[in-house]
């Protein structure tokens, strides 16, 4: 009994203590900097002054860390946030970022960004990502209504050459033409590359690295000005 009593007295005194912490230093650590950069440190001070939130120099009693992380994760840019404290006086907020994948730019509009799991960001005025560019007439312009059929088909499409050793070096950009059909934009070369509709994108793809490791290899990647990958059994070369 005697044990147990002790026990009692400590963790009331622990308690007792921790009741009277006083927030001292805020920390804020942001995951993977190195692929989005669309939050920063004086980001978040700066939303909570706006919000009228005075952490610093409060009980930590008082601090409702899943308020914050609410607060926190209505950015479109942040996937997940979450805050803790000690008893040192120290609170931590870990964010992790949306990584963005694919720039959508309609025609006229300036556009959005889809990230890695297909969620539509704002355009940064703090941060420009060098990523794959889709262009030209694209549903659900304003990136407001969800993810679209097309906008799936794109943004599967674009995961996939981004994620590709081969492809992410050779294309750069997909235009939609105004019959919705898909136009690839290589980085070497000056021929045009018909994809027709995103059905079997695969096997176009596949014809198409074949095509480049046997013919334009030995011909010159400018001997050809049109590469129709329409139909999936075979690929049309238009010479210039």
């Amino acid at each position: 009994m005697g044990l147990a009593a002790w026990f009692v007295v400590i963790l009331g005194f622990v308690s007792g203590e921790a009741d009277q912490v006083i927030c001292m230093r805020i920390d804020v650590v942001l995951s993977d900097t190195v692929h989005s950069r669309f939050v920063t440190d004086p980001d978040i001070r700066a939303m909570f002054r706006s919000q009228g939130l005075q952490l610093q120099g409060y009980p930590m009693k008082e601090i409702n860390t899943r308020e914050l992380e609410r607060l926190l994760e209505k950015n479109a840019y942040i996937k997940e946030a979450e805050v803790s404290t000690d008893v040192s006086g120290r609170m931590e907020i870990r964010l992790e970022q949306r990584i963005p994948l694919v720039r959508i730019m309609p025609e006229g509009k300036a556009g959005f960004y889809l990230d890695t799991e297909g969620k539509a960001l704002p355009l940064s005025n703090q941060f420009v990502p060098h990523i794959f560019l889709v262009s030209g007439n694209i549903e659900d312009a304003d990136g407001s209504t969800g993810t679209s059929t097309q906008l799936e088909e794109i943004h599967r499409f674009c995961t996939y050459v981004t994620e590709h050793p081969f492809w992410s070096e050779q294309i750069q950009q997909l235009y939609v033409n105004r019959r919705g059909e898909y136009e690839l934009i290589p980085r070497v070369g000056a021929h045009q590359i018909l994809m027709g509709s995103m059905e079997q994108w695969d096997k176009k793809l596949r014809n198409l690295e074949l095509l480049y490791q046997q013919g334009l290899s030995a011909y010159g990647w400018n001997s050809y000005g049109t590469i129709n990958l329409k139909y999936t059994n075979q690929v049309i070369c238009t010479k210039r």
